[in-house]
């Protein structure tokens, strides 16, 4: 016995030296059981008061560049921009028959957000850009501009295609995701990741090749629903599929560029790694925080799913159906931000913050 005292009395002073000179010890990168013998420490995520409601199926939740909190307010067509303690600062309403689906912030604080437009004989999705610097800061204020539909030909155009996801890579350029039917001559397919420039207008437009657009592969983008850029990185992305049913794998795949083949190519690939293996349901909306923990929302499964930056699942995942504390009726957003984790449970119209009890006071 006093030899394995001796043994965790050591290890603790490793860690005092490591860690001991100002860097925070995570406490979520370390494995919660050995053999299942507690390891380091229990580590659960706790629901924070208030649970902010008023929203009618929120579908989107993003942390800006400018540290405020954005909500695509689907039903109530209408971005919302709130501070981290809830407030609202602005809403835009972008009109009854245009319902915001994802939203994401560029380096100048501009918004970009993907839209649902209903037309008298179909459902377009639109790109719209919001200027935020020249109103004020205020998304209420903001000049609006269209950038994009999904009937902008590449070079073929179908009203059945539809955008998944957008996000922004540090130069301002952005990658959206886009879904459709299959091309049957194989040119132009609906499933595709387009590379976008440009700021008042599209001035630059390419579908990044190397992917298969059918299939549960590695490289498989059919029915992508979201997508994130890498933490810290200028080519790399992690996409979320959302398939029509519930055993394929390969739903949830982080893409590195090869600077070798000029190609895209899966992080992840062994059966070893739980992000390779699990099954997911239908993932809505991938995030990272600032260890590049990977943060899944799962709208089947009413589940948030937590990895690490190397693809194991961590303890503190947590959900299922309901509205009570750690409870979701088909989730679809999720954010994070200064150790605090915002969902977007979208179907019980709220937003809910959860906070790791090892980060609590």
């Amino acid at each position: 016995m006093r030899k394995v005292l001796v043994k965790y009395f050591l290890i603790l002073l490793v860690f005092a030296g490591l860690y001991g000179c100002g860097n925070q010890l995570d406490l979520s990168q370390f494995p919660i059981t050995n053999n299942g013998t507690v390891n380091v420490s229990d580590t659960a995520y706790v629901l924070q008061s208030p649970v902010w409601t008023g929203f009618s199926y929120p579908k989107d939740i993003i942390i800006g560049n400018d540290q405020l909190l954005y909500v695509c307010d689907t039903k109530n067509n209408r971005i919302v921009q709130m501070d981290i303690s809830g407030g609202v600062v602005s809403t835009r309403n972008l009109g009854d028959n245009i319902f915001p689906n994802k939203i994401a912030q560029d380096y100048n604080f501009d918004l970009l957000v993907i839209s649902d437009s209903l037309t008298a004989v179909d459902t377009i999705s639109v790109l719209h850009r919001f200027k935020l610097v020249n109103g004020g800061g205020l998304v209420g204020n903001a000049r609006q501009i269209t950038l994009l539909t999904s009937l902008y030909p590449t070079p073929n155009s179908s009203k059945l295609r539809k955008f998944t996801g957008v996000s922004i890579y540090p130069d301002n350029s952005y990658i959206i995701t886009r879904i459709g039917p299959g091309d049957p001559i194989g040119i132009d397919p609906g499933n595709a990741i387009l590379n976008v420039k440009g700021i008042e207008s599209v001035t630059h437009l390419v579908k990044i090749s190397g992917f298969q657009i059918s299939g549960n592969s590695f490289y498989s983008i059919e029915n992508t629903s979201g997508i994130t850029i890498a933490k810290n990185s200028s080519t790399d992305f992690i996409i979320a599929r959302n398939t029509q049913d519930t055993v394929s794998l390969n739903k949830v795949i982080w893409f590195n560029y090869n600077y070798s083949s000029g190609a895209y190519d899966p992080k992840f690939t062994s059966p070893s790694q739980d992000i390779v293996v699990m099954k997911f349901g239908s993932p809505g909306s991938v995030t990272q925080d600032a260890y590049s923990n990977v943060y899944v929302i799962d709208a089947l499964r009413n589940h948030l799913y937590k990895f690490s930056s190397s693809g194991r699942l961590m303890v503190e995942s947590f959900g299922k159906y309901g509205s009570g504390d750690g409870q979701f009726d088909t989730p679809m957003g999720v954010a994070h931000f200064s150790k605090v984790l915002y969902i977007a449970d979208t179907k019980n119209n709220r937003i809910v913050r959860y906070k790791l009890s090892t980060d609590l006071n």
